[in-house]
């Protein structure tokens, strides 16, 4: 029997995860050729300096009576082969190749099924959860509503090519690090990842195997096997758990087992000045649950027992003091108070992706207590707290701030044991939709650290222009100026492109291993930004350039640094 809707069909957008670019104009979804109309300009009704998409609400409402009576999956392949700067042969080569994910995955992760009840939270939460898996570049979830008040869901994904080579090689300060490997995290197409890698660089070589589960036959259960051999020791990580999966998940529990024997060493201006064999294990079993909470807001409670021990000894280059022996094992209380206010912005952490942004609260802390009874060591209260919020000033202008404290209090001494605490500003300011202001400023301090632990700056920690780990102390501040430039151009169809003209300036002070006259360190330099869109979607390529200003004889006068981080 023919059906007739009370209202139109939602128009669904097509190319905004097929090219990762803005939406599009409105366009019919092709239902039998599963295909995208090209992208267009953004015209200036589209501009939004506040960079958020999807601003009105395009859901149909919520009644108690409305159920969903059909989820229809729309998944696209890797390339859309109907455009013509993609129909070659080797993107449909590719196409070809690949496996594509199995629908049983992708219904899996979604929090609503056939016959539950319409919620839009739950429609929302679940198109971030399809944009958080590794296998996906990108996620859309539409409904339509029938005159008979059932609701008609369609889950529209695009997959990414994830059997990659894990190759890398970076040089700082006059030191060499590669990486060599594959990765791949969609197994089959059910999402698995399995991973091996041989890595070398200053302080060990060795291999990397690594096989996690981020849903155990298709379940909400989750599980990591992980081992390392390497010339200096072995590390294993296995553990299983039950996540707080979705807002609304009600408990969760795990554990999980890890040890690492590995030779750490100690850094002070671009040189290794000591080093110290470490042998670490930890086991860790717990039991959360959920409370109500006002709306928007999540309480979550968390009980467990951690054990924890951390042995030393010196080896033929051990030039200062190696660190105690410490072991800790306590029962302990954690809490998080989540702020659900979640939009959709791009231009942020990447480049002409859908990011999904948090303006609310995330606060976390634990508090557990080691006794002297328990463990050869003295009896120690451990505390953890974080806190982070995000907020928009103007129409144009957005703050990050985070903040931490972490460490042990020696009951017996009545003093701190590795306490660290660190806050963080940061500042967006979108002068248009591919240019933007961004500063950063990190403070940290810390105090009683124990000889394995060291307060670094330089290098990958936030001053490009100078060596990995070129200042070690206890108080440490950190400035990051950067023009940024997110610019709407797919290199070979493979990667979405960015630039940045940067200025680093940062000092560490107080208490160190090595006492040095540490100086204000200042960098300017320029970096290319590569946000793969077809591969590693949640990944962006960082190839810096970077000068010292009023540099030292022992360093370079500039320094070449690739890294891949999860941001811009």
């Amino acid at each position: 029997m023919f059906t007739r809707y009370c209202q139109p069909v939602l128009l669904l957008y097509s190319t905004f995860f097929i090219s990762g670019t803005a939406f599009a104009e409105p366009s019919i979804f092709d239902s039998q050729e599963n295909s995208c109309s090209n992208q267009r300009q953004e015209s200036n009704e589209d501009i939004n300096l506040k960079r958020q998409l999807d601003t009105q609400q395009v859901f149909p409402k919520e009644a108690d009576n409305k159920r969903i009576t059909k989820i229809t999956l729309k998944q696209l392949n890797v390339f859309d082969t109907s455009l013509p700067e993609e129909d070659n042969f080797l993107f449909r080569f590719a196409n070809h190749a690949h496996i594509t994910t199995e629908p049983e995955v992708i219904l899996s992760t979604l929090l609503f099924s056939q016959g539950s009840k319409y919620e839009i939270k739950e429609l929302e939460e679940s198109e971030r959860l399809l944009r958080q898996q590794s296998y996906l570049y990108d996620a859309r979830i539409y409904a339509e509503e029938t005159c008979e008040d059932e609701v008609h869901v369609t889950v529209v994904t695009r997959d990414l090519w994830t059997l990659l080579p894990d190759i890398s090689f970076s040089r700082s300060g006059g030191e060499n690090s590669s990486r060599l490997g594959f990765r791949e995290t969609n197994l089959l197409g059910y999402g698995k990842r399995l991973s091996f890698t041989a890595t070398e660089d200053k302080d060990r070589t060795g291999y990397l195997f690594v096989y996690d589960d981020p849903a155990i036959l298709s379940s909400r259960y989750r599980g990591r096997l992980e081992y390392a051999d390497n010339s200096d020791g072995e590390r294993h990580y296995l553990g299983a758990y039950l996540p707080f999966y979705s807002i609304k998940s009600t408990h969760s529990y795990g554990f999980y087992t890890y040890a690492n024997k590995r030779i750490e060493s100690i850094y002070s201006r671009n040189e290794t000045v000591s080093e110290f064999l470490q042998d670490t294990e930890i086991t860790d079993a717990y039991y959360g649950f959920s409370v109500q909470a006002p709306k928007q807001w999540t309480h979550r409670y968390i009980v467990g027992l951690h054990s924890e021990k951390q042995n030393f000894a010196a080896t033929p280059y051990s030039f200062l003091a190696v660190a105690e022996n410490r072991a800790v094992t306590y029962p302990y209380l954690q809490g998080q108070w989540l702020q659900d206010d979640y939009i959709k912005v791009r231009n942020f952490d990447s480049i002409y992706r859908t990011e999904d942004l948090n303006l609310g609260w995330n606060i976390q802390a634990k508090l557990g207590y080691s006794s002297s009874n328990w463990v050869d060591d003295s009896s120690h209260f451990i505390y953890q707290f974080s806190a982070s919020k995000a907020h928009y000033t103007t129409e144009r202008s957005l703050w990050r701030f985070n903040t931490s404290i972490q460490g042990e209090w020696n009951t017996d001494q009545n003093e701190a044991r590795n306490f660290i605490s660190a806050v963080n500003f940061q500042y967006y300011l979108n002068t248009s939709i591919q240019q933007s202001w961004f500063a950063n400023l990190s403070l940290k301090y810390a105090k009683n650290l124990t000889a394995d632990n060291q307060l670094v700056l330089g290098g990958e920690t936030g001053l490009r222009g100078y060596p990995l780990n070129y200042q070690q102390g206890s108080r440490s501040v950190l400035l990051n100026l950067e023009k940024r430039y997110y610019w709407e151009y797919d290199l070979l169809q493979l990667f979405k492109v960015g630039g940045a003209i940067f200025f680093d300036a940062g000092k560490v002070t107080g208490q160190a291993q090595v006492e040095t006259n540490n100086s204000l360190l200042k960098n300017v330099g320029f970096g290319l930004r590569l946000a793969p869109s077809r591969a590693n979607a949640g990944t962006v390529l960082h190839l810096d350039v970077a000068a010292p200003i009023d540099r030292e004889d022992n360093i370079d006068s500039v320094q070449w640094l690739f890294t891949v981080k999860n941001r811009f």
